[in-house]
């Protein structure tokens, strides 16, 4: 990608309207606590805009029964938002939890 490639993408990204997340009254705390992983769960998540929607590769920070608060970089910007929790796919190849083994081939001990 050349220089003016670059710049008209990061253009783009700066003009594009703020993504379109759940209300208050969708998320009702009140009924529904959140619960947080400080680090993140690695996840891919469909994302509102005003004209569309998009697959982001992002972090889940904190979720209920029935959303996901997600951050994922959006070209220069860093974002969030909380989206269903249906719209929200954990990445399989980072499904393990900490301190899971791998097994081994038996080539090695």
């Amino acid at each position: 990608m050349d220089r003016d490639q670059l710049k008209r993408l990061q253009a783009r990204y700066a003009r594009r309207a703020q993504p379109i997340g759940l209300t208050a009254e969708e998320l009702d705390f009140a009924n529904m606590p959140s619960k947080t992983d400080v680090h993140g769960i690695p996840v891919q998540a469909w994302i509102r805009f005003q004209d569309c929607a998009e697959l982001v590769d992002g972090l889940a920070h904190s979720w209920t029964p029935k959303a996901v608060q997600v951050s994922w970089q959006d070209g220069p910007v860093q974002r969030s938002t909380w989206v269903w929790a249906s719209a929200v796919t954990r990445k399989a190849a980072l499904n393990r939890t900490l301190g899971e083994r791998t097994k081994r081939d038996g080539s090695t001990k």
